[in-house]
């Protein structure tokens, strides 16, 4: 894909040296900088799958720029990335700012990330804008350290777990009850769902392709890389004694559900490729 813009010296996909599971970055040396800055205006963005790419300059390593990535919420709707940029960019040079949009409505979530160059330009941002009300707003905005990312790209693991926890009466699952036969869920069916807002969990996921053979524990043990599971559903056949090819997690928070709809999306088990989002 890169190829396309210009030669290039090297390319590196990071990867886990164990398992090699894909980190979901990379890095590309290109001969000519003209060619990289054409590559990042013309890649930058680009949907991939499920993803949406993100290109920019690499950073030299060090401590002053690690855990330098804002999270904001009760951003205002109206806004968009470049207003919030221009309201956080008096803190410190950014290197990244985007507004969260929801892809089924096409609206802000209120909710934004800003990478600045140095940590103590995050510092300065979460002092003076936490709590605040900003113009055009109505509520104030929670600014804080975003969650590690070393934390989010984590692999899931390839070891069992504990069993995980169950929820309700029915230890396999809701459809394994006859009396609930009638109000099953339909995976296909329904309306478009946006997720509950943030605060106002639990966030119920949606696990499709998970294959007749797939039980709770590879599901808990999948998602509970990514975050607390409070419970785990496999939808059965009855008849057959095997799974119907999807189930449900519940996740605590927003930011791990998300998280985990991210990494785990398109993410291939046994041999199939999952659809997670959230429960319609």
């Amino acid at each position: 894909m890169f190829l396309s813009i210009g030669p290039i010296k090297n390319s590196k996909i990071v990867r886990d040296k164990q398992t090699g599971y894909s980190y979901g970055f990379g890095f590309i040396d290109y001969q000519s900088a003209a060619d990289a800055e054409r590559a990042i205006e013309s890649l930058n963005g680009l949907q991939l799958q499920n993803k949406r790419i993100k290109v920019a300059y690499s950073r030299q390593g060090g401590e002053d720029i690690k855990q330098a990535n804002v999270y904001i919420t009760n951003v205002p709707r109206h806004w968009k990335s470049e207003q919030l940029q221009e309201h956080f960019g008096q803190f410190g040079n950014i290197v990244s700012c985007r507004v969260i949009i929801d892809e089924r409505t096409g609206f802000s979530k209120g909710i934004g990330f800003i990478l600045y160059n140095l940590k103590e330009d995050a510092e300065k941002a979460i002092a003076m804008m936490n709590g605040k009300v900003p113009e055009g707003g109505e509520m104030p905005m929670l600014v804080k350290l975003a969650d590690d990312n070393a934390k989010k790209v984590r692999p899931p693991p390839v070891q069992f777990l504990p069993a995980p926890p169950m929820g309700g009466r029915y230890p396999h699952g809701p459809m394994r009850s006859m009396g609930n036969r009638f109000s099953r869920y339909n995976p296909m069916g329904g309306s478009n769902y946006n997720a509950p807002p943030v605060g106002a969990g639990p966030y119920i996921l949606y696990v499709y392709n998970i294959g007749d053979n797939a039980n709770e524990q590879m599901l808990y043990q999948l998602f509970s890389a990514y975050g607390n599971v409070q419970k785990v559903n496999v939808i059965y056949d009855g008849q057959r004694q095997k799974c119907k090819g999807y189930g449900f997690v519940t996740m605590t928070n927003w930011e791990e559900a998300e998280t985990a709809i991210s990494c785990l999306n398109g993410y291939w088990v046994q041999g199939r490729e999952l659809q997670v989002s959230y429960k319609k």
